[in-house]
Protein backbone atom coordinates (compact mmCIF):
# COMPACT_ATOMS: atom_id res chain seq x y z
CA UNK A 1 0.00 0.00 0.00
CA UNK A 2 1.19 3.39 -0.90
CA UNK A 3 -0.18 7.17 -1.10
CA UNK A 4 1.01 8.02 -4.31
CA UNK A 5 -0.18 11.56 -4.71
CA UNK A 6 -1.99 13.69 -2.14
CA UNK A 7 -3.35 17.66 -2.36
CA UNK A 8 -3.71 19.89 -0.10
CA UNK A 9 -6.25 23.26 0.60
CA UNK A 10 -5.54 25.20 3.04
CA UNK A 11 -3.81 22.95 5.87
CA UNK A 12 -1.56 24.69 8.23
CA UNK A 13 0.47 27.00 6.00
CA UNK A 14 -0.15 25.72 2.77
CA UNK A 15 -2.53 27.02 0.48
CA UNK A 16 -2.50 25.03 -2.57
CA UNK A 17 -0.57 21.73 -3.34
CA UNK A 18 -0.25 19.06 -5.43
CA UNK A 19 2.10 16.35 -4.81
CA UNK A 20 3.32 13.14 -6.18
CA UNK A 21 4.85 10.10 -3.89
CA UNK A 22 7.34 7.53 -4.08
CA UNK A 23 6.03 4.13 -2.88
CA UNK A 24 9.09 3.62 -0.99
CA UNK A 25 10.86 6.43 0.26
CA UNK A 26 10.25 10.28 0.79
CA UNK A 27 12.71 12.95 1.98
CA UNK A 28 10.94 16.39 2.93
CA UNK A 29 13.64 18.81 3.96
CA UNK A 30 13.57 22.22 4.42
CA UNK A 31 14.47 24.84 7.88
CA UNK A 32 11.71 24.70 11.08
CA UNK A 33 8.44 26.22 10.87
CA UNK A 34 8.74 26.30 6.94
CA UNK A 35 6.23 23.06 6.53
CA UNK A 36 7.72 19.66 6.49
CA UNK A 37 5.75 18.14 9.68
CA UNK A 38 2.48 19.88 8.26
CA UNK A 39 2.87 17.96 5.33
CA UNK A 40 3.50 14.61 7.72
CA UNK A 41 0.40 15.59 9.89
CA UNK A 42 -1.74 16.30 6.52
CA UNK A 43 -1.22 12.45 5.76
CA UNK A 44 -1.92 11.35 9.26
CA UNK A 45 -5.14 13.43 9.49
CA UNK A 46 -6.12 11.73 5.68
CA UNK A 47 -6.29 8.65 7.56
CA UNK A 48 -7.85 10.00 11.18
CA UNK A 49 -9.30 13.02 10.49
CA UNK A 50 -7.25 14.34 13.38
CA UNK A 51 -3.89 15.67 13.83
CA UNK A 52 -1.00 14.32 15.76
CA UNK A 53 0.13 17.87 16.81
CA UNK A 54 -2.96 19.06 18.61
CA UNK A 55 -7.12 18.52 19.49
CA UNK A 56 -7.73 21.83 18.04
CA UNK A 57 -9.07 21.86 14.23
CA UNK A 58 -9.14 25.53 14.01
CA UNK A 59 -5.89 25.17 14.45
CA UNK A 60 -5.12 22.93 11.34
CA UNK A 61 -6.68 25.45 8.97
CA UNK A 62 -4.85 27.92 7.66
CA UNK A 63 -5.41 31.38 9.01
CA UNK A 64 -7.88 33.12 6.54
CA UNK A 65 -9.34 30.00 5.04
CA UNK A 66 -12.74 28.54 6.66
CA UNK A 67 -12.22 24.98 5.40
CA UNK A 68 -9.36 22.73 4.33
CA UNK A 69 -9.49 19.86 1.94
CA UNK A 70 -7.27 16.63 1.23
CA UNK A 71 -7.38 14.49 -1.14
CA UNK A 72 -5.43 11.34 -2.04
CA UNK A 73 -4.67 8.39 -4.46
CA UNK A 74 -4.19 5.29 -2.72
CA UNK A 75 -2.86 2.37 -4.46
CA UNK A 76 -3.21 -0.84 -3.08
CA UNK A 77 -1.87 -4.30 -4.33
CA UNK A 78 -5.59 -5.78 -3.62
CA UNK A 79 -7.91 -3.11 -4.51
CA UNK A 80 -6.15 -1.10 -6.54
CA UNK A 81 -6.38 2.54 -7.05
CA UNK A 82 -8.40 4.36 -4.57
CA UNK A 83 -9.40 7.98 -4.26
CA UNK A 84 -9.69 9.50 -0.82
CA UNK A 85 -10.86 12.80 0.54
CA UNK A 86 -11.77 14.38 3.43
CA UNK A 87 -13.03 18.16 3.72
CA UNK A 88 -13.53 20.06 7.83
CA UNK A 89 -14.88 23.17 8.33
CA UNK A 90 -14.20 23.75 12.34
CA UNK A 91 -17.87 25.79 12.28
CA UNK A 92 -19.66 23.30 10.55
CA UNK A 93 -21.97 21.23 13.27
CA UNK A 94 -22.07 18.30 10.44
CA UNK A 95 -18.14 18.11 11.28
CA UNK A 96 -16.13 16.30 8.55
CA UNK A 97 -17.12 15.12 5.46
CA UNK A 98 -15.70 11.97 3.88
CA UNK A 99 -15.36 9.93 0.20
CA UNK A 100 -13.89 6.96 -1.26
CA UNK A 101 -13.85 6.99 -4.73
CA UNK A 102 -16.59 9.95 -4.96
CA UNK A 103 -18.94 8.16 -2.40
CA UNK A 104 -19.59 9.36 1.08
CA UNK A 105 -18.06 7.63 3.61
CA UNK A 106 -19.90 7.66 6.95
CA UNK A 107 -16.95 6.64 9.66
CA UNK A 108 -13.42 7.52 9.86
CA UNK A 109 -12.61 4.35 10.83
CA UNK A 110 -13.22 3.23 6.95
CA UNK A 111 -10.81 5.80 5.89
CA UNK A 112 -8.31 4.70 8.13
CA UNK A 113 -8.32 0.74 7.16
CA UNK A 114 -7.33 1.98 3.78
CA UNK A 115 -4.27 4.41 4.92
CA UNK A 116 -2.84 2.81 8.07
CA UNK A 117 -0.32 5.51 8.97
CA UNK A 118 2.06 4.88 11.77
CA UNK A 119 3.89 8.37 13.18
CA UNK A 120 7.12 8.84 15.03
CA UNK A 121 7.95 12.75 15.85
CA UNK A 122 8.88 14.24 19.14
CA UNK A 123 6.05 13.31 21.08
CA UNK A 124 5.53 9.90 20.61
CA UNK A 125 8.66 9.64 22.79
CA UNK A 126 5.91 10.06 25.34
CA UNK A 127 5.15 6.57 24.99
CA UNK A 128 7.46 5.09 27.22
CA UNK A 129 7.92 7.50 29.84
CA UNK A 130 4.04 9.29 29.51
CA UNK A 131 1.18 7.79 31.27
CA UNK A 132 -1.04 4.97 30.36
CA UNK A 133 -3.11 6.19 27.69
CA UNK A 134 -0.35 6.65 25.43
CA UNK A 135 0.19 3.08 25.68
CA UNK A 136 -3.05 1.99 25.32
CA UNK A 137 -3.48 4.07 22.16
CA UNK A 138 -0.69 2.33 20.89
CA UNK A 139 -2.40 -0.99 21.59
CA UNK A 140 -5.63 -0.21 20.47
CA UNK A 141 -4.46 1.15 16.84
CA UNK A 142 -2.66 -2.40 16.25
CA UNK A 143 -5.44 -4.58 17.47
CA UNK A 144 -7.88 -2.07 15.22
CA UNK A 145 -5.87 -2.66 11.97
CA UNK A 146 -5.73 -6.11 12.69
CA UNK A 147 -9.21 -7.72 14.17
CA UNK A 148 -11.99 -5.84 11.98
CA UNK A 149 -14.57 -6.22 15.19
CA UNK A 150 -12.55 -4.44 17.56
CA UNK A 151 -13.00 -0.70 16.82
CA UNK A 152 -17.21 -1.38 17.21
CA UNK A 153 -16.71 -3.59 20.59
CA UNK A 154 -14.52 -0.12 21.79
CA UNK A 155 -17.35 2.44 20.56
CA UNK A 156 -20.03 0.63 22.74
CA UNK A 157 -17.64 -0.05 25.40
CA UNK A 158 -17.29 4.08 25.60
CA UNK A 159 -20.70 4.68 25.91
CA UNK A 160 -21.38 1.94 28.40
CA UNK A 161 -18.10 3.33 30.50
CA UNK A 162 -19.93 6.78 30.07
CA UNK A 163 -23.01 5.80 31.35
CA UNK A 164 -21.66 3.89 34.42
CA UNK A 165 -19.49 6.63 35.56
CA UNK A 166 -22.39 8.78 35.54
CA UNK A 167 -23.84 6.95 38.34
CA UNK A 168 -20.88 6.57 40.05
CA UNK A 169 -20.40 10.27 39.73
CA UNK A 170 -23.90 10.63 41.55
CA UNK A 171 -23.35 7.83 44.03
CA UNK A 172 -26.04 5.62 42.10
CA UNK A 173 -24.93 2.01 43.07
CA UNK A 174 -28.42 0.14 43.47
CA UNK A 175 -28.37 -2.93 41.75
CA UNK A 176 -31.58 -1.76 39.72
CA UNK A 177 -29.94 1.23 38.39
CA UNK A 178 -25.60 0.82 38.36
CA UNK A 179 -26.39 -3.75 37.72
CA UNK A 180 -27.54 -3.65 34.22
CA UNK A 181 -24.07 -1.35 32.93
CA UNK A 182 -22.05 -3.38 35.11
CA UNK A 183 -23.12 -6.52 33.45
CA UNK A 184 -22.28 -4.40 29.52
CA UNK A 185 -19.15 -3.07 30.76
CA UNK A 186 -18.22 -6.89 31.96
CA UNK A 187 -19.33 -8.48 28.77
CA UNK A 188 -17.71 -5.47 26.27
CA UNK A 189 -14.04 -5.38 28.08
CA UNK A 190 -14.03 -9.12 28.31
CA UNK A 191 -14.12 -8.86 24.66
CA UNK A 192 -11.64 -6.13 24.35
CA UNK A 193 -8.93 -7.81 26.58
CA UNK A 194 -9.50 -10.79 24.40
CA UNK A 195 -8.34 -9.04 21.03
CA UNK A 196 -5.65 -6.74 23.03
CA UNK A 197 -4.16 -9.21 24.66
CA UNK A 198 -3.71 -11.69 20.99
CA UNK A 199 -2.57 -8.31 19.77
CA UNK A 200 0.06 -8.07 22.28
CA UNK A 201 1.35 -11.03 21.62
CA UNK A 202 1.73 -10.71 18.40
CA UNK A 203 3.50 -7.13 18.78
CA UNK A 204 5.71 -8.72 21.43
CA UNK A 205 6.57 -11.56 19.40
CA UNK A 206 7.75 -9.43 16.77
CA UNK A 207 10.08 -6.96 18.93
CA UNK A 208 11.47 -9.82 20.83
CA UNK A 209 12.54 -10.89 17.07
CA UNK A 210 13.88 -7.12 16.83
CA UNK A 211 15.59 -7.39 20.50
CA UNK A 212 17.73 -9.70 19.14
CA UNK A 213 18.66 -8.23 16.04
CA UNK A 214 20.11 -5.03 18.56
CA UNK A 215 23.57 -4.40 20.00
CA UNK A 216 22.43 -2.56 22.81
CA UNK A 217 22.86 -4.65 25.88
CA UNK A 218 20.45 -2.21 27.89
CA UNK A 219 17.74 -3.62 25.99
CA UNK A 220 18.01 -6.64 27.71
CA UNK A 221 16.93 -5.75 31.33
CA UNK A 222 13.72 -3.87 29.84
CA UNK A 223 9.90 -6.09 29.92
CA UNK A 224 7.18 -5.44 28.84
CA UNK A 225 3.90 -6.81 29.96
CA UNK A 226 0.22 -6.25 29.07
CA UNK A 227 -2.06 -5.65 31.82
CA UNK A 228 -6.08 -5.61 30.93
CA UNK A 229 -6.49 -3.34 33.91
CA UNK A 230 -8.05 -5.61 36.61
CA UNK A 231 -7.15 -8.27 38.19
CA UNK A 232 -7.87 -10.82 35.21
CA UNK A 233 -7.74 -14.04 37.34
CA UNK A 234 -11.08 -12.89 38.61
CA UNK A 235 -13.76 -11.87 35.81
CA UNK A 236 -14.39 -8.40 35.51
CA UNK A 237 -18.00 -8.64 36.64
CA UNK A 238 -16.97 -9.78 39.62
CA UNK A 239 -14.19 -7.15 40.18
CA UNK A 240 -17.00 -4.62 39.20
CA UNK A 241 -19.66 -5.97 41.67
CA UNK A 242 -17.23 -6.05 44.70
CA UNK A 243 -15.51 -2.72 43.95
CA UNK A 244 -18.67 -0.47 43.90
CA UNK A 245 -18.11 1.80 47.00
CA UNK A 246 -14.46 2.67 46.31
CA UNK A 247 -15.64 3.41 42.91
CA UNK A 248 -18.34 5.23 43.81
CA UNK A 249 -16.65 7.61 46.26
CA UNK A 250 -14.12 8.50 43.39
CA UNK A 251 -16.61 9.24 40.93
CA UNK A 252 -15.53 6.57 37.86
CA UNK A 253 -14.62 3.42 37.11
CA UNK A 254 -11.23 2.25 38.60
CA UNK A 255 -11.17 -0.87 36.79
CA UNK A 256 -12.10 -2.04 33.40
CA UNK A 257 -11.13 -1.80 29.92
CA UNK A 258 -10.35 1.85 30.33
CA UNK A 259 -7.29 0.94 32.88
CA UNK A 260 -5.30 -1.47 30.41
CA UNK A 261 -1.87 -0.44 30.06
CA UNK A 262 1.63 -1.99 28.25
CA UNK A 263 3.96 -2.08 31.49
CA UNK A 264 7.38 -1.15 30.69
CA UNK A 265 9.74 -1.48 33.00
CA UNK A 266 13.35 -2.20 33.94
CA UNK A 267 13.13 -4.31 36.92
CA UNK A 268 10.53 -3.34 38.75
CA UNK A 269 10.99 -0.05 38.11
CA UNK A 270 8.72 2.27 35.43
CA UNK A 271 11.34 2.20 32.28
CA UNK A 272 10.83 6.03 32.08
CA UNK A 273 12.31 6.59 35.55
CA UNK A 274 15.42 4.85 34.74
CA UNK A 275 16.18 4.82 31.46
CA UNK A 276 18.19 7.88 29.59
CA UNK A 277 16.36 9.65 27.31
CA UNK A 278 17.98 8.84 24.85
CA UNK A 279 17.73 5.37 25.64
CA UNK A 280 13.86 6.09 25.84
CA UNK A 281 13.55 7.10 22.44
CA UNK A 282 15.25 3.97 20.89
CA UNK A 283 13.03 2.09 22.46
CA UNK A 284 9.59 4.15 21.08
CA UNK A 285 11.33 3.40 17.84
CA UNK A 286 11.68 -0.24 18.46
CA UNK A 287 8.13 -0.78 19.44
CA UNK A 288 6.87 1.14 16.68
CA UNK A 289 8.64 -0.73 14.08
CA UNK A 290 7.41 -4.02 16.05
CA UNK A 291 3.60 -2.99 15.30
CA UNK A 292 4.65 -2.11 11.62
CA UNK A 293 5.73 -5.60 11.53
CA UNK A 294 2.65 -7.27 12.97
CA UNK A 295 0.76 -5.02 10.45
CA UNK A 296 2.78 -6.62 7.58
CA UNK A 297 2.61 -9.80 9.03
CA UNK A 298 -1.46 -9.93 8.51
CA UNK A 299 -1.09 -8.82 5.39
CA UNK A 300 -2.05 -5.24 6.22
CA UNK A 301 0.85 -2.36 4.92
CA UNK A 302 0.75 0.37 6.61
CA UNK A 303 2.86 4.08 6.07
CA UNK A 304 5.85 5.45 8.25
CA UNK A 305 5.89 9.23 8.99
CA UNK A 306 9.23 9.60 10.43
CA UNK A 307 9.24 13.69 11.55
CA UNK A 308 13.14 14.27 11.90
CA UNK A 309 14.36 11.00 13.75
CA UNK A 310 18.05 11.26 12.63
CA UNK A 311 17.88 14.18 14.70
CA UNK A 312 16.96 12.13 17.66
CA UNK A 313 18.91 9.96 17.66
CA UNK A 314 22.73 8.42 17.37
CA UNK A 315 24.33 6.52 14.81
CA UNK A 316 23.90 3.21 15.91
CA UNK A 317 20.44 3.31 16.49
CA UNK A 318 19.84 5.08 12.91
CA UNK A 319 21.95 1.96 11.51
CA UNK A 320 19.02 -0.31 13.67
CA UNK A 321 16.34 1.85 12.21
CA UNK A 322 17.24 1.81 8.47
CA UNK A 323 18.14 -1.91 8.43
CA UNK A 324 14.69 -2.10 9.92
CA UNK A 325 12.69 -0.11 7.71
CA UNK A 326 14.52 -1.73 4.50
CA UNK A 327 13.35 -5.51 5.88
CA UNK A 328 9.99 -3.95 6.37
CA UNK A 329 9.46 -2.72 2.96
CA UNK A 330 7.06 -0.02 3.55
CA UNK A 331 6.41 3.25 1.92
CA UNK A 332 8.41 6.11 4.71
CA UNK A 333 8.52 9.73 5.13
CA UNK A 334 11.53 11.64 6.52
CA UNK A 335 11.39 14.58 6.87
CA UNK A 336 15.23 16.85 8.42
CA UNK A 337 16.64 20.47 8.04
CA UNK A 338 18.91 18.88 5.68
CA UNK A 339 18.44 15.74 3.60
CA UNK A 340 20.31 12.90 4.95
CA UNK A 341 22.90 12.37 2.55
CA UNK A 342 25.00 10.87 5.28
CA UNK A 343 25.25 8.81 8.18
CA UNK A 344 22.63 5.63 8.93
CA UNK A 345 19.48 6.85 7.62
CA UNK A 346 21.03 8.35 4.53
CA UNK A 347 22.12 4.86 3.13
CA UNK A 348 18.14 4.22 2.65
CA UNK A 349 18.86 6.24 -0.13
CA UNK A 350 21.40 4.06 -1.81
CA UNK A 351 18.74 1.38 -1.61
CA UNK A 352 16.08 3.13 -3.00
CA UNK A 353 15.22 5.75 -5.52
CA UNK A 354 13.49 8.46 -3.19
CA UNK A 355 11.52 11.42 -4.03
CA UNK A 356 13.02 14.51 -2.42
CA UNK A 357 11.09 17.93 -1.51
CA UNK A 358 12.30 21.11 -0.49
CA UNK A 359 10.09 23.18 1.72
CA UNK A 360 9.71 26.97 1.89
CA UNK A 361 7.19 29.32 3.49
CA UNK A 362 5.08 25.73 2.52
CA UNK A 363 5.51 25.68 -1.13
CA UNK A 364 7.27 22.17 -1.86
CA UNK A 365 9.68 21.76 -4.72
CA UNK A 366 10.61 18.24 -6.24
CA UNK A 367 14.10 18.20 -6.17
Amino acid sequence: MALRELHLHHFRNIEQQKLQFSSDLNLIYGANGSGKTSLLEAIYYLSTARSFRTSNHRRVVQEGSRSLTLFGVVTDPVRGSLRIGLEREPGDANGVRLQRNGEVVRSVSELARLLPVSVIEPGTFELVAGGPGNRRRFLDWLVFHVEHWFSGVWQEAQRALKQRNHLLRHGIIDHSSIGPWNARVAELGERLNQGRQAGFDRFYNEFESIRARSQAEWLNSVSLAFSPGWDSSNGLASVLESNLEAEARAGFSLYGPNRADIRVRVGKQPAGEVLSRGQQRSLVVLMKLAQMRVLQSVGCEGICLLDDIHAELDGENQALLAGELLALNTQVFLTGITAPNEGALGHLMHKHEPAMFHVEHGRFTEQ
